[in-house]
């Protein structure tokens, strides 16, 4: 997903199958502690009830997930693409409250649907409560909306298995016609653009993709009633081939940011340096690759104030993949720092930033879950 289309919108109103990475990769680094730390002790569930609280104040009636209560120029901002993130950290909680929150966005997502399965962002006249809608007419892409929606509606169906013949009864037909959205955007080399109007192939994308591909197999096996799965299957092997030979630069040891692009700048904090985490946290190589650890050694070396909270990002987002893609990467110090950081905040009911919105508290409930 292209944080730069979104962080100007917001300034103006912003896996069945693993690539092995063992061969041909930078050597394995210990990553280093930090030194001088006292021990942190980080609740863990105060901060998942806090943050989703935070996103459950941005629901509307109708099941809309708003991005914040900042109005901007135009209005409550939705952006789907952030609300399926946020609305399957929600899951997380499996309270009875978060399954009928997430229950109402995937409805109001289906119900949404462009006639090629596409889903706009809106713009509405409240951020809570009843409000009315207005379409912007576009979205920032087709692929990580759809890619984003199935990896959601397969964590609900494991969360909530009760409700697994409710989707498949009444959803079966929407979810294969956002397949074809997401195929129509599919290149012959396996590789997603990320909208007809804006055809580049980016690594953040293409790696939700590759994981949004992995859960549609899933419930294509489990839930969709016809669900294609040998088509989805033959298309993860030709997106993750794709990922490796077109997006990953052996020569240089990095991602590059969209195929055919320069070689990733390190000291550009987004989107070059940034990109290089989504193949982690998306699960398109594994943490414990020498490739991983190697990306998450240098992006820490370039970046190494961020779980103090210090924002890198020109936009003035914090950024919270980072603490999550922490987590994953089992660097406890660093998370432990940054949850904490957040943590000393919400216990004074307030958030870390002014412009703190649904997938920025998306994040950190993942990451605090990863660390339980």
């Amino acid at each position: 997903m292209k944080f730069s289309i979104i962080t100007i919108l917001l300034i103006s109103t912003f896996p069945v199958l693993h690539l092995s990475c063992q061969k041909a990769d930078i050597p394995v680094k210990t990553i280093a502690p930090e030194v001088n730390k006292p021990p942190l002790t980080v609740n863990y569930s105060s901060i998942i009830d806090n943050e989703s609280n935070f996103i459950l104040s941005h629901q509307l009636s109708d099941g809309a997930l708003l991005m914040s209560a900042d109005k901007g120029t135009q209005g409550y901002k939705l952006v789907p693409y952030f609300s399926n993130i946020a609305a399957r950290a929600l899951l997380e909680n499996s309270s009875t409250v978060a399954i009928s929150a997430v229950k109402m966005w995937m409805v109001w997502y289906l119900t949404h649907l462009n006639t090629d399965g596409s889903v706009y962002d809106y713009y509405a006249t409240n951020f809570t409560g009843a409000a009315a809608l207005t379409s912007t007419g576009d979205f920032d892409s087709v692929d990580s909306y759809a890619a984003t929606f199935f990896t959601l509606v397969r964590k609900f169906c494991e969360t909530s298995p009760a409700d697994k013949d409710w989707v498949a009864n009444n959803y079966s037909t929407q979810l294969k016609k956002i397949g074809e959205a997401l195929i129509s955007v599919v290149k012959t080399d396996g590789l997603t653009i990320a909208k007809p109007s804006y055809a580049i192939k980016y690594t953040m994308d293409n790696a939700e993709v590759n994981k949004g591909i992995a859960d549609m197999i899933w419930l294509s096996q489990n839930i969709i009633i016809g669900g294609e799965t040998e088509k989805w299957k033959s298309l993860l092997a030709k997106n993750t081939t794709g990922i490796e030979t077109g997006l990953w630069n052996s020569e240089n040891s990095r991602y590059f940011m969209y195929r055919g692009g320069p070689v990733a700048n390190w000291n550009v904090f987004y989107a070059d340096a940034t990109c290089q985490l989504y193949p982690i946290w998306c699960d398109v190589i594994s943490p414990d690759s020498p490739r991983a650890r190697s990306l998450w050694i240098t992006f820490n070396t370039n970046y190494p104030d961020w779980s103090t909270g210090k924002i890198y990002d020109a936009g003035g987002f914090p950024w919270t993949v980072l603490s999550y893609t922490s987590a994953i990467m089992k660097d406890k110090i660093k998370t432990n720092n940054y949850l904490s950081y957040v943590q000393s905040f919400t216990d004074r009911g307030s958030q870390p930033t002014s412009n703190w919105y649904n997938l920025e508290a998306a994040f950190v409930i993942l990451a605090a879950k990863k660390m339980m």
